[in-house]
C-alpha cells in the first residue's frame, strides 16, 4: 500500500511540475497581458494545487494532507479572482489585445485607456447603464470618431439634412459587390457628389506581433501572407469592376483609389466622407461574414459616417422602416435619416421592438414627431415581440426597401441568443438597404 501511495504521489509531483513548466512557457511566449494571465492562474490553481497534493502524500501523516487539501482549497478560492482582479486592471488601462484576439466582449461596458492616442481620436467615454448598451463586441481596427452633430452625444438632435458632397464605396469584394457599386453610382449621379472608389482597406501588415509559440513565427507569416494575397485580389476584382462601371459616367467627379495604410490613416480618410457604401455580408478580411461581424457594422459602431448597406439595389425606395429597440443608439435614427437626406419623399414605418422595455415607446413617440415636424408620413407599427415568429416578420418587412437601424445585430452570446431569433439579423437579410446612420 505504502508503494502505491509512494507511486501516487511522485506522479502528482511530475504532473504539478509539467503543468507549473507549461504555465512559464506561456508566460513568456503568449501575446498579451490577458492570455499570460490564463496560463499563471493555471500554474497557481493547476500546478501548485498537484505539487501539494503530492508533498502530502510523500509526508505521508495526516497533518500534511489534510494542510496540503486546505491549501489547495485556498488556491481554488483566491488564485481565480485574483487572476480576474488583475486582467480588469489590464484592461481598464488599456493593455493591447493580442492579434489572434477576434472579439472584446467588454467593448463599451468598461471604461478602457488608450495607448499613444492619435489627435483624431477620443478616449471612451463612461458608458452607459448595462441593460441599455447594445451589446455588439465584435472587434474593429478603426477607431472611435465623435462627429460634431451626433445625437447620442449631444440633448437635441440636429436633423436639418446636409448635402451630399462626398461618397465613399468600399470595394471589398463578395457577392453584393457589384449592387453596392451601383447604388453608389447612382447616388453620385443624383446628388452630383464626388465618389471615391476605396479597396484595399485592412491589408497593413503587422510590425510586431508578440511573441509567438516555438514554431509559429513561419506558420503566421505563412497564414498572414496568404491572406493579404486572397484579400488582394478581390480587391483587385473589386476595383476593376468598379472602373469598368464608372467608364459609363465620364460626367461624374470619380476617384479609385487602393490603400494598404494603418487604421488611423485609413480612418482619417473615412472620416471625410459624407456617406459610406458597402456591399452586405462583407467582412473584415473579404469573406463572407454574420451581419454583426461585417464591415458596416463596425464602421457603424465607430460612428466615423453614415454607412450604407447594399444586398440588393431597389429601383426606387418607396417605404422606410426604423426599427427602434432599447439601445439609446436608436434614438437618434430619425435624427440621422433626416441628416443625409436620403430617401426623402418615401413614407416612414417605426417599429418598436419590445416597447415594454425601458425607453423604447419614449424614443418611438419622440422620433415620430421628428419626422412628422419635417413634413415626412410615419406610421408606427404595433411593437414587434422579442419571441417573434421569423417569417412574420418577414411577411412584414417585404413591404419596405430600406430600413435604418443603430445596428446590424443584437446577439450578446450565450446559449439562449443562440436559439432566439434576432430582430435586426432578420431585417438585414430581408431588407434590401440599409442605412447605419
Amino acid at each position: 500500500m505504502s508503494d502505491l501511495i509512494e507511486i501516487l504521489a511522485a506522479f502528482l509531483l511530475i504532473a504539478g511540475a509539467s503543468v507549473v513548466a507549461l504555465a512559464a512557457l506561456g508566460v513568456a511566449r503568449l501575446p498579451d497581458p490577458f492570455s499570460r494571465m490564463h496560463a499563471a492562474a493555471k500554474a497557481g490553481v493547476g500546478g501548485a494545487g498537484l505539487l501539494l497534493l503530492g508533498a502530502g502524500l510523500a509526508l505521508g501523516t495526516p497533518g500534511a494532507i489534510l494542510t496540503a487539501i486546505a491549501a489547495v482549497a485556498f488556491l481554488v478560492l483566491t488564485a481565480p479572482i485574483a487572476s480576474h482582479a488583475l486582467g480588469r486592471a489590464a484592461y481598464v488601462a488599456g493593455a493591447p489585445l493580442g492579434a489572434a484576439s477576434v472579439a472584446d466582449a467588454l467593448a463599451g461596458v468598461l471604461d478602457r485607456g488608450v495607448f499613444d492616442i492619435d489627435p483624431a481620436r477620443t478616449a471612451r467615454r463612461r458608458p452607459l447603464p448595462r441593460d441599455l448598451l447594445p451589446k455588439d463586441n465584435a472587434m474593429t481596427a478603426i477607431p472611435e470618431f465623435r462627429r460634431a452633430a451626433d445625437p447620442a452625444s449631444r440633448g437635441a438632435p440636429a436633423a436639418d439634412a446636409a448635402a451630399i458632397r462626398r461618397i465613399l464605396c468600399c470595394l471589398v469584394g463578395g457577392a453584393a459587390q457589384r449592387e453596392a457599386t451601383e447604388a453608389a453610382l447612382e447616388m453620385a449621379r443624383g446628388t452630383g457628389a464626388q465618389l471615391t472608389g476605396l479597396s484595399g482597406a485592412g491589408l497593413e501588415p503587422r510590425a510586431w506581433r508578440g511573441p509567438l509559440p516555438v514554431g509559429g513565427a513561419f506558420w503566421s507569416s505563412w497564414l498572414a501572407s496568404s491572406s493579404r494575397a486572397r484579400i488582394r485580389q478581390s480587391c483587385a476584382a473589386a476595383l476593376d469592376e468598379f472602373q469598368s462601371l464608372a467608364a459609363g459616367s465620364p460626367d461624374l467627379d470619380i476617384v479609385a483609389r487602393h490603400e494598404e495604410t494603418e487604421a488611423s490613416a485609413l480612418a482619417r480618410l473615412l472620416a471625410g466622407q459624407d456617406l459610406v457604401v458597402l456591399p452586405a455580408g462583407a467582412g473584415p478580411h473579404g469573406a463572407e461574414a454574420e451581419p454583426g461581424m461585417e464591415i458596416a457594422a463596425s464602421l457603424a459602431r465607430a460612428r466615423v459616417a453614415p454607412v450604407l448597406r447594399v444586398a440588393r439595389r431597389p429601383g426606387d425606395v418607396r417605404a422606410v422602416l426604423l426599427l427602434v429597440g432599447s439601445s439609446p443608439a436608436c434614438g437618434a435614427l430619425a435624427a440621422g435619416l433626416l441628416r443625409t437626406g436620403l430617401w426623402q419623399g418615401a413614407p416612414v414605418a417605426i417599429l418598436p421592438v419590445g416597447d415594454d422595455r425601458p425607453g423604447v415607446a419614449e424614443m418611438v413617440s419622440a422620433q415620430a414627431e421628428l419626422l412628422r415636424a419635417h413634413g415626412r408620413k410615419v406610421t408606427v407599427l404595433a411593437s414587434l415581440d422579442l419571441d417573434f415568429e421569423q417569417e412574420e416578420l418577414r411577411r412584414l418587412l417585404s413591404r419596405y426597401d430600406g430600413a435604418v437601424m443603430s445596428r446590424l445585430s443584437n446577439r450578446h452570446g450565450g446559449f439562449f441568443d443562440s436559439i432566439r431569433n434576432c430582430a435586426f439579423e432578420t431585417t438585414a437579410d430581408t431588407v434590401p438597404v440599409i442605412l447605419l446612420p
